[in-house]
C-alpha cells in the first residue's frame, strides 16, 4: 500500500507541477501566436480552433490527455496486484512495461476511449483517480437553468442516475483492459455481464457516492482545487493567500483518501475474480541508459552569484501582482431570487438589498420593443408555448410570469426598468445583458442607446452579451460606456492588445470555469473579472479574496452583505486598486492605465 501512495503523490506531483503548467503555458502561446485572437469565449473558442492548426492542437491535447490518465490506470492496476500478491515492485521494469501496454490505445476505438476513460469516470471518479484530471463536471451553468425549468430538478437528477448507473456497469472495463489486454468494447461486454452478478460492488459504489455527495456538498463545498488551478502562478497563490492553502491542503487529502478508495475497489474486483494477468510486468525490448556526465565548473562563486541574482529578480517579478481596477461590485442575477426574475419587483428588491447593480436580460418583440427577459421562449414562466419574437408588446405584457414560488408578475420594457432603477431608494444600477437574435443586433444596440440617453443613466449602467457583435456595436457608438464580454466557457487565457478593435471593459465568467490562469491573465490586463451565479457567503468572500472584481448572484442580500464584509475588512485604497473613483473607471488616453480621483 505504502508503494501505491508513494506513485501516486509522486505522479500527481508530477502532473501538477511540471506537466499541467507546461501545457499552459503552451496553450497561451498558442492562442496568442497561432491563433491570433485576444480572448476566446463562448462559442468563439470553437470557431477559432476548428481551422488546421486548431484541430491538430486539440487532438494532440486529447492524446495527451488520454496517455497520462491511462498510464496512471495501469501502474495503480499492476501496484494493487503486486501488493495484493505481495510482490516486490521493480520501478523501473514497471514503468516501461506499463509504458509498453499503452499500445492498447492504438485502436480504432480510440475516440470511446476518450469518452470513458476522460468524460464518464472523471465525472464521477469514485472508483478511479486521475492525476492529470482530478475530476470533471456538468457546467453549473446548464444545471442551474434546467433547476428553473418546470420539473427541471427531477431531470437533473434522472440524468445523473443514468449517469451513474452507466458508470457502474462499464467500472470493470479498466480491470478487463489493464489484465487481460482486452479490447475496449469486449471489455464493456464483460464489465456489463459481470456486473450483473456483483451485488457487492453496487454497494459499494453506492455508498462510495453517498459519501462523496456528503462530502462535497455538505462539508468542504467547492473548496477543491481543480487542474487549471495547477499553472505558472500557483506558488504565488499559495503563498498570498490563506484559503488557497487550505484548498491544497484538502485536495491532497481528498486525494489520498480517493487513492485509497481506488486500491479497495481494484482489490475488491480482484477478489471477484481470480485470474493471471496476461500483461507486462517486466520490461522488454531494448533498454536504454541515460549517461549523465559530471561537469566542473571553475568558477563556482561568479556562477553561484549569477544564479543567486537571478533568483532575486524571478522571486520579485514573480510575487508583485499588479492592483485590481476597482473594488469589488454586488450584482444580483436577473433582479432577485424573491420575486419574479428579470421583473421590476426583482430590481426593487435587489435595490432594498443595497445592491449595485441588477443584472437583466433584454430581447426585441416582433414590433421591435426591447422587454426584459431571459428566455426566447415563454413557456416556463407562462406555461404559454410563445416566442418573444412572435409577439408584440401588448400580446407579451397580457401575459402573467409564475415561478415556481408562485410569485407573479409581468414583463416590463426596458424604458420600465430604467425607470424604476432611476427612481429605487438606493438608486440601482442595472447590468444590462443583449439577447439578440441574428440580425437583431443592430436595431438592439440603437434603442439600448437612445432609452440610456434619454434617462441621463449611462453613469449607472453596465453591458455585456455572449454574442460578440452586440458589444463590439455598442463600444463602437459609446466606447466611454462600461462594456464587457458574458461568457460561458473560456480556454484561460486573455491577452489585450491596445490595437485590437474592441477591448472589453470586464468579462462575466460562469463559476465553474474560475481558475487563477486567467484571474491572473485579467489582472494583467487591467480587466476586471465577475463570477456567475454565487449566492453562498463564504464562496463569495473566497471570490473575492482571489481577486474577483464582481459577484452576480440570485440572493442579492447575501451577495451584497458578502461585497460590503469584504470591503470593510480589505484596503480600499489607490494601492490595491487603480481606481476608487465613484462611478466607472474612466481610461487615459493610451487605454493603459485609469484616471486616479482626485485627493
Amino acid at each position: 500500500m505504502k508503494e501505491i501512495v508513494k506513485f501516486e503523490l509522486f505522479y500527481k506531483l508530477l502532473m501538477n507541477a511540471i506537466l499541467i503548467p507546461c501545457l499552459s503555458l503552451l496553450t497561451g502561446w498558442f492562442i496568442r501566436y497561432i491563433i491570433g485572437d485576444t480572448v476566446l469565449y463562448n462559442f468563439d473558442m470553437v470557431y477559432s480552433l476548428f481551422s488546421i492548426p486548431g484541430i491538430l492542437f486539440v487532438l494532440a491535447y486529447i492524446l495527451v490527455m488520454i496517455v497520462c490518465i491511462y498510464f496512471e490506470y495501469i501502474m495503480v492496476y499492476k501496484l494493487v496486484y503486486c501488493f495484493k500478491n505481495k510482490q516486490t515492485v521493480n520501478w523501473k521494469n514497471l514503468a516501461f512495461s506499463s509504458i509498453q501496454d499503452l499500445n492498447s490505445l492504438k485502436t480504432k476505438s480510440f475516440p470511446f476511449l476518450f469518452i470513458y476513460y476522460v468524460l464518464l469516470n472523471l465525472l464521477w471518479h469514485l472508483s478511479s483517480v486521475s492525476s492529470f484530471l482530478p475530476r470533471i463536471f456538468i457546467p453549473a451553468f446548464i444545471t442551474n437553468e434546467a433547476i428553473k425549468m418546470e420539473f427541471g430538478s427531477y431531470l437533473i437528477f434522472i440524468a445523473y442516475i443514468l449517469l451513474f448507473i452507466v458508470y457502474a456497469f462499464l467500472s470493470y472495463v479498466p480491470f478487463y483492459m489493464v489484465y487481460r489486454k482486452t479490447p475496449f468494447f469486449q471489455a464493456c461486454k464483460q464489465s456489463i455481464h459481470k456486473m450483473l452478478q456483483a451485488k457487492k460492488l453496487w454497494l459499494f459504489l453506492v455508498g462510495i457516492f453517498l459519501m462523496y455527495y456528503v462530502l462535497e456538498t455538505f462539508i468542504f463545498p467547492e473548496l477543491l482545487l481543480i487542474s487549471s488551478d495547477f499553472n505558472f502562478y500557483f506558488l504565488r497563490y499559495f503563498m498570498f493567500s490563506s484559503y488557497f492553502r487550505l484548498r491544497t491542503l484538502l485536495f491532497i487529502a481528498y486525494s489520498i483518501l480517493w487513492t485509497i478508495i481506488e486500491v479497495y475497489f481494484i482489490h475488491a474486483q480482484l477478489k471477484q475474480e481470480e485470474i493471471s494477468p496476461i500483461c507486462l510486468f517486466e520490461q522488454t525490448g531494448t533498454h536504454y541508459k541515460i549517461d549523465l556526465r559530471k561537469k566542473v565548473f571553475r568558477h563556482k562563486i561568479i556562477y553561484s552569484m549569477i544564479f543567486l541574482c537571478g533568483i532575486v529578480v524571478f522571486v520579485v517579478m514573480y510575487f508583485h501582482q499588479w492592483p485590481l481596477v476597482h473594488p469589488p461590485y454586488s450584482i444580483g442575477h436577473r433582479g432577485d431570487v424573491t420575486q419574479v426574475e428579470n421583473s421590476l419587483e426583482g430590481i426593487l428588491a435587489a435595490d432594498q438589498n443595497h445592491t449595485d447593480f441588477a443584472e437583466i436580460d433584454i430581447q426585441l418583440t416582433k414590433d421591435d420593443i426591447l422587454v426584459v427577459c431571459h428566455d426566447t421562449n415563454l413557456k416556463r414562466l407562462t406555461g404559454k408555448n410563445l416566442e418573444i419574437k412572435d409577439c408584440t408588446l401588448q400580446q407579451i405584457q397580457e401575459l402573467t410570469l409564475t415561478d415556481k414560488h408562485s410569485h407573479t408578475a409581468k414583463i416590463p420594457t426596458l424604458e420600465q426598468a430604467i425607470q424604476t432603477a432611476k427612481s429605487s431608494p438606493n438608486q440601482i444600477g442595472l447590468l444590462i445583458e443583449f439577447k439578440p437574435l441574428e440580425g437583431d443586433q443592430q436595431e438592439t444596440i440603437q434603442q439600448t442607446i437612445e432609452l440610456i440617453e434619454k434617462y441621463d443613466f449611462s453613469n449607472r449602467a453596465m453591458f455585456m452579451s455572449m454574442d460578440k457583435e452586440s458589444v463590439e456595436l455598442l463600444a463602437k457608438e459609446r466606447p466611454d460606456w462600461w462594456i464587457g464580454y458574458c461568457a460561458f466557457g473560456n480556454l484561460g487565457h486573455v491577452n489585450i492588445r491596445l490595437n485590437d478593435p474592441f477591448i472589453p471593459d470586464f468579462i462575466a465568467i460562469e463559476e465553474s470555469m474560475i481558475n487563477t490562469q486567467i484571474l491572473e491573465d485579467a489582472r494583467n490586463n487591467n480587466l476586471p473579472v465577475y463570477v456567475w451565479t454565487v449566492d453562498d457567503v463564504n464562496k463569495i468572500m473566497d471570490y473575492l479574496n482571489m481577486g474577483i472584481s464582481g459577484i452576480i448572484g440570485d440572493a442579492s442580500d447575501q451577495v451584497s452583505y458578502a461585497v460590503n464584509q469584504y470591503k470593510q475588512k480589505a484596503s480600499i485604497n489607490d494601492t490595491h486598486y487603480l481606481t476608487t473613483c465613484p462611478g466607472f473607471p474612466k481610461l487615459t488616453e493610451d487605454e493603459s492605465s485609469y484616471i486616479q480621483c482626485n485627493n
